[in-house]
């Protein structure tokens, strides 16, 4: 994986296509007004937008190259809210917002339009594509078009879309993953989780914790299968939704997973809940005077020199 050329990526454009009327701007966030048509808007999802454009912000500014382009992708646009924000408050160059609903087309060139209009000549900030999520990451990888920032707001637990975010995304960039699947955070969907994330969840007292965890732990396998290794910047728990959010950064090769990848053993006896390694599977107990009750097992990420987490 190469650094990003000094120019925005190529885009090929569809000739005959009627300009999008500008929407009524119905709503504002932070500043920033758009319409978001029949796309899905919740504006309680804020602040997890703002973490966003404050991460992207300071990532900006202390990249080794400042003056290179900084170039952002939201794979899961919806009206373009997010990637118009990227635009507006993070100093992007250029954003890529892509939807796979082509019924959102009018709706989110409106939005950047009013924004940023199209220039007659010169190179343009932003593009919108409808494709799916993993083959649009996948073909920037192919064509060796690399961004800074990479947020892919997803739905449920799919995950498939993490390798390919990985191998688009410069060494040094910033994924923002998502992850709604409460089921699988409490317990009740090990199947999924396992398919999912590597993670095998069982029910425990503190499941919006075990969702980050399991998202963070599902990013760093993947990337330890490309040769790489995450740093997490940031984690987000909404009540609404709920919805799990981490970002992470993705750096030169691989560590030593079994520091940072492991189990949560909680003990339904005294409460009290430990952090075991892949070399202490067999010795795991708990220090309470009650010999006779199990532990549950929970397989995540958890931080380094975590070992002391009650």
């Amino acid at each position: 994986m190469a650094s990003a050329s000094a120019a925005a990526p190529a885009v090929s454009f569809q000739p005959g296509r009627r300009a999008p009327l500008r929407p009524r701007c119905t709503h504002s966030e932070r500043g920033v007004s758009f319409d978001p048509g029949s796309a899905f808007y919740r504006s309680d999802s804020a602040p997890g937008r703002d973490l966003a454009v404050l991460a992207a912000t300071l990532h900006r500014r202390r990249r080794p190259d400042p003056s290179a382009p900084f170039l952002c992708l939201d794979a899961m646009c919806g009206s373009g809210v997010r990637a118009l924000r990227y635009l507006a408050q993070a100093g992007a160059d250029f954003v890529w917002a892509n939807d796979a609903s082509d019924a959102l087309h009018p709706v989110i060139v409106g939005n950047f339009s009013r924004f940023e209009p199209v220039p007659p000549e010169g190179q343009r900030r932003w593009v919108v594509s409808h494709l799916d999520a993993t083959r649009l990451l996948a073909e920037r990888y192919l064509r060796r078009e690399y961004f800074d920032v990479i947020d892919v707001d997803s739905f449920g637990s799919e995950a498939e879309y993490i390798r390919a975010a990985f191998l688009a995304l410069k060494i040094g960039g910033l994924l923002y993953l998502t992850s709604t699947d409460w089921r699988s955070a409490r317990g009740y969907g090990g199947k999924c989780s396992l398919s999912s994330y590597g993670a095998y969840i069982r029910p425990v007292p503190y499941p919006n914790e075990i969702g980050l965890r399991m998202l963070l732990g599902g990013a760093a396998r993947e990337a330890a299968m490309l040769g790489f290794h995450i740093e997490p910047v940031f984690s987000y728990y909404a009540y609404h939704g709920p919805i799990f959010r981490a970002m992470v950064r993705l750096c030169h090769g691989k560590e030593d997973g079994i520091s940072n990848y492991g189990f949560i053993c909680h003990c339904k006896s005294c409460g009290q809940s430990q952090t075991f390694g892949f070399d202490e599977l067999g010795q795991i107990s708990c220090g309470c005077a009650d010999r006779t009750v199990g532990c549950h097992f929970n397989h995540s990420c958890r931080p380094t020199l975590d070992r002391s987490s009650t």
